[in-house]
């Protein structure tokens, strides 16, 4: 099938830095290819619980963990388990990599270390008692940093440790006083880490010994202050040069000597806003949000903005850096990629729910979770494009106009399709707002996706009395028309009641061009599988489809899923528009509101990403 022109992504570029104890800090690696683009699901892995760590991909592996309390080893080309190994809770930490064993930590209060190969534990470390009975916020777990023969963690028990990483052994440990959620940032003889007593601690690398202390504004807090978390230092440090720089909840993003632990600068978004990610590329640093909503590019030096982007949700998530793209996720699910160097978007995906794990991007491929505990494996293609205009991106629905019309979808199902789209940042048009959008629709115009949330169309649209219908037009200038029920063209109904009167399953083939079967053979609900076609556009979920059509429509049919007969129970028409673009039919169930993250995905591919 098509695919969108999307440059390639080179051998392994480390997620940079440390957000909310999640990754450690890494610069961008220049001679890496961007992430400019995406191209399509290469595959999908589904756990049984929310994936909130980096996915780490070494040696042609992929390890994460899940709230389901399994560490996965995954084929990092394929999504084939290799292995997974069950833990005592939620694994809400990244994992490391090195010596042929990967160490993770998981809430049953320990930090694993396990044959990278096949899962066997090696050894398993126990931390002490969980400090103080308040977990505000408290998503993620320190993850463990290995530095030559020794991993470097914190624990809920205040210490930080330094373990032999063969063994399991602990070399030194240093109280802290307070939990510490923060994954440590290592420089030369120097491991830096934040606590949630506020503090930013420094110690040597080899003894422990502390060298300095550095006590934020919020160490001063008290909840009571402000009703909320303004203490705790949960994000993780970024070492940029000779400078450490970290984000809190008291609002505050520091710059620290290195060496000394003494304050350079300081800056804030607003003054309350969570600080809650940093990164670093050898020349900017990259500052991601809490309720600010943004995405911001600061001078290291002293701290000045360089430009800001705005995003749906807070930003949990370190910030990748694949050479001139920068690629994150947030609260609301929504999967970036930015341009570097100014900001500028360059795509976005649905993942299906909040998403507090860094993505990772290595070899072509970008993977991706949140807590709807889907990992996606994007893919990247070879080529280049210039950057599209931002989508238009459009529900409609009509709703019944009286309660004995005709409705396909039940239980409000087409209300959640429309509920979830519209927070998706869809615009709700009305029937006399879309005639006119499709009619100014040209060639020349921003890419556009239209999605009927119910099975209903304005008639103005597919009045072929005087030609060709206004509908078919706009797919021709390169729009996109998504249905997810049955098309809507062929269910007559009365104006004035909405009363279903007449069904006509030759009205697709006047209005799209599209042959839908005879009606002794038209009903029938079976199972539909995906494609390896609907699979690159993001379904996964065998579904029960109706109305399914012969597949044979000419070379710019692309079927979707297939039924037990073989019939297309979601597909997609072209009319000559950029790859991914007509007419797409997509199942979505009738009664029940389902997973719509894929259904979402499938949408937007060719338009939003």
């Amino acid at each position: 099938m098509h695919r969108i022109l999307l440059l390639l992504l080179a051998p392994l570029v480390l997620a940079a830095c440390a957000a909310s104890g999640d990754r450690r800090a890494a610069v961008a690696d220049e001679s890496a290819a961007s992430a400019a683009w995406l191209d399509g699901v290469r595959f999908t892995f589904r756990t049984g619980g929310p994936i909130r760590g980096t996915p780490l991909v070494d040696s042609g592996f992929v390890y994460l963990g899940s709230g389901d309390g399994n560490v996965y080893a995954l084929d990092a080309k394929t999504g084939a388990e290799r292995w997974h190994y069950a833990t005592g809770g939620p694994v809400m930490s990244s994992a490391a990599a090195s010596g042929g064993r990967v160490y993770i930590a998981s809430r049953d209060g320990h930090l694993y270390g396990l044959d990278a190969r096949d899962g066997t534990l090696r050894w398993r470390h126990a931390f002490g008692p969980e400090l103080g009975p308040q977990n505000y916020w408290d998503y993620l777990l320190s993850s463990p940093v290995v530095v030559g023969d020794r991993v470097y963690v914190g624990g809920g028990d205040g210490h930080l440790y330094a373990l032999d990483a063969a063994s399991g052994a602990v070399r030194w440990n240093v109280d802290l006083g307070a939990r510490i959620r923060s994954t440590p940032a290592v420089r030369g003889d120097t491991v830096v880490v934040g606590t949630m007593a506020g503090n930013v601690v420094a110690v040597d690398a080899a003894t422990g010994a502390t060298r300095w202390t550095f006590a934020t504004e919020g160490a001063s807090h008290a909840f009571a202050d402000k009703g909320n978390d303004t203490t705790s230092v949960f994000a993780s440090p970024t070492i940029a040069g000779d400078l450490v720089t970290v984000g809190a909840r008291d609002g505050q993003l520091y710059a620290l000597d290195l060496a000394s632990g003494r304050l350079v600068w300081r800056s804030t978004h607003d003054g309350a806003s969570w600080i809650l990610s940093t990164a670093f590329d050898g020349t900017m640093l990259f500052v991601g949000s809490g309720s600010a909503l943004i995405v911001q590019a600061a001078d290291p030096a002293t701290g000045a903005e360089r430009w800001r982007f705005k995003t749906q949700g807070a930003v949990f998530s370190s910030i990748a850096i694949a050479r001139d793209t920068l690629v994150f996720s947030d609260f609301n699910g929504v999967l970036y990629g930015i341009d570097r160097s100014s900001g500028a978007a360059r795509w976005r995906f649905p993942l299906g729910d909040r998403s507090l794990a860094t993505p990772a991007v290595a070899d072509g491929i970008v993977y991706a979770a949140s807590d709807a505990g889907v990992l996606f494996a994007l893919d990247v293609a070879r080529g280049t494009a210039s950057a599209p205009a931002p989508p238009r991106r459009i529900v409609y629905r009509e709703g019944m106009k009286t309660p004995q019309a005709y409705a396909w979808f039940r239980n409000g199902v087409d209300l959640a399709v429309l509920g979830q789209l519209k927070g998706a940042g869809y615009d709700e048009m009305s029937a006399g707002e879309l005639v006119a959008f499709m009619a100014g629709t040209t060639a020349a115009s921003a890419p556009s996706v239209v999605v009927f949330a119910d099975d209903k169309i304005p008639a103005g649209l597919v009045d072929t009395s005087a030609g060709t219908a206004p509908i078919r037009r706009y797919l021709e200038a390169g729009g996109k028309v998504v249905l997810i029920g049955p098309s809507p063209v062929i269910y007559k109904t009365d104006a004035a009641t909405g009363e279903l009167v007449d069904i006509d399953h030759g009205a697709p083939l006047a209005v799209f061009g599209l042959r839908y079967p005879e009606p002794n053979i038209a009903g029938g609900f079976y199972a539909a599988r995906p494609t390896a076609a609907g699979r690159a556009m993001g379904l996964r979920t065998t579904r029960v489809g109706f109305l399914a059509v012969d597949t044979d429509q000419g070379e710019r049919f692309t079927a979707l899923a297939l039924d037990e007969f073989g019939k297309a129970s979601a597909w997609l028409k072209s009319y000559g528009g950029r790859p991914g673009t007509g007419l797409m039919q997509l199942v979505v169930p009738r009664q029940d509101v389902a997973d719509l993250a894929e259904v979402q995905a499938a949408i937007e591919f060719g338009v939003g990403w």
